[in-house]
């Protein structure tokens, strides 16, 4: 398996910088970035996917006024979602379906782009692999839309108090224990000080405070999660037992967007993490992916899934079956989790691999030789919860893509 290993060009300049700086200052600057050579592009840019045009009044419009420059009513957009993209110069012998990634909870498309410590991100990979490759921030979050109403409703008293969305704000307390950082649960801030790391983790630690010279940086990521405020948003969505990704009551904004932009890019390969880990499954089973219900392989635009810590579901029906049979389905978790693969997974695998689909769970600390693909590895050991800004990332980018291709994909 080759793995590119950036190089590191470091301008004399930035060096004196950089030298200059207090150590706490050093966080990802320009001198900080990792030189990774020239970048052939045939095309970079960005776009939305429709969102929904709704009316509001004058009142709604603005929360206490706007000094010189009245704001009026009439027709205003939420729930658009926002993508990015870079599409490589073509390379001969190489052909792929684009590929789009989604990012979890709390977090932004950030997440695929340069890491923390500043080398190179999936994104950049991935596009020098041969692949068309799309950033979308999830509805609600960094550049996509938001319903802003009701908070606006609620300053101005139209609405209670009780009206108001929820917020989700992300600490270094839940970062710690839902990445899996420490080798036990933060309880006390800040966490690089009162927990202990993973002795062979592979995030980079440093920018999240531990070690001497070490910085924050990581924690810019991280920004305020809006899915309260999303139209389709509800006290408890999906909490009937009949819930299944294609009902009624389990249409999301975001794979509902990400089912249309498979549609508009003629087919794509889906890749999703943490929080929206099944996205890419409820994405093939809207009707705009084409896939749901199954008629033709030409027809289903969602062309290959893959999910990063978990998001299987235990309780598909039939036709959801039949439809995720024809898609190839790759299930990836890190390290300090479970050695036993989740319930929901295992009956998942059963059911579609049993209607003679093509669906793996891979646990990177249980890997065995050839299980994903020929020559796929075996146990890779010290991935956490983030797994694409990890010190081995290219490798695990290369797994996935090497199963993509094995699937001709």
């Amino acid at each position: 398996m080759k793995i590119q290993t950036p190089r590191v060009a470091l301008a004399g300049a930035a060096l004196l910088v950089l030298a200059v700086m207090p150590t706490v200052a050093a966080a990802q600057e320009v001198s900080d970035l990792k030189s990774n050579g020239n970048l052939h592009l045939k095309g970079y840019g960005s776009f939305f996917i429709q969102g929904n045009a709704h009316t509001i009044d004058s009142a709604t419009a603005v929360a206490g006024g706007f000094p010189g420059f009245p704001i009026p009513g009439g027709l205003s957009m939420i729930d658009q979602m926002y993508v990015q993209y870079m599409l490589p110069q073509a390379q001969s012998g190489k052909k792929h379906y684009p590929i789009v990634f989604v990012h979890g909870c709390c977090l932004s498309s950030k997440s695929w782009q340069t890491t923390p410590d500043g080398r190179m991100g999936w994104d950049e990979y991935f596009v020098r692999q041969g692949f068309d490759t799309y950033l979308a921030d999830q509805v609600s979050r960094a550049r996509s839309g938001f319903d802003a109403t009701k908070y606006n409703m609620v300053k101005n008293n139209v609405l209670p108090t009780s009206a108001l969305p929820s917020i989700l704000i992300a600490s270094d307390q839940f970062a710690w224990n839902i990445f899996r950082w420490g080798t036990t649960p933060c309880t006390a801030s800040p966490c690089s000080s009162t927990t202990t790391p993973h002795p062979d983790i592979r995030f980079p630690m440093n920018t999240v405070g531990v070690g001497q010279g070490s910085n924050l940086q990581f924690y810019n990521q991280v920004i305020p999660d809006m899915n309260g405020t999303l139209s389709d948003a509800k006290p408890q969505p999906c909490a009937a037992a009949a819930c299944t990704p294609s009902a009624a009551d389990a249409v999301f904004n975001t794979p509902a967007q990400m089912a249309a932009l498979s549609n508009k890019l003629g087919g794509a390969i889906l890749v999703a993490h943490s929080e929206s880990a099944d996205f890419p499954t409820r994405a093939a089973l809207q009707a705009a992916s084409g896939c749901y219900p199954y008629t033709t392989a030409s027809a289903c635009k969602v062309k290959g899934i893959i999910q990063l810590e978990t998001g299987c579901f235990g309780n598909l029906t039939g036709p959801e079956i039949t439809t995720l049979s024809h898609i190839p389905i790759l299930i990836v978790v890190g390290d300090y989790t479970s050695p036993t693969t989740p319930a929901s997974c295992q009956t998942m695998m059963g059911q579609i691999n049993g209607a003679g689909g093509d669906m793996r769970f891979a646990r990177l600390p249980s890997l065995t030789p050839g299980s994903l693909y020929p020559g796929s590895p075996g146990p890779i050991f010290g991935n956490e919860h983030m797994m694409m800004l990890d010190n081995n990332n290219q490798q695990i980018a290369q797994i996935l893509i090497d199963w993509a291709s094995s699937r001709g994909l």
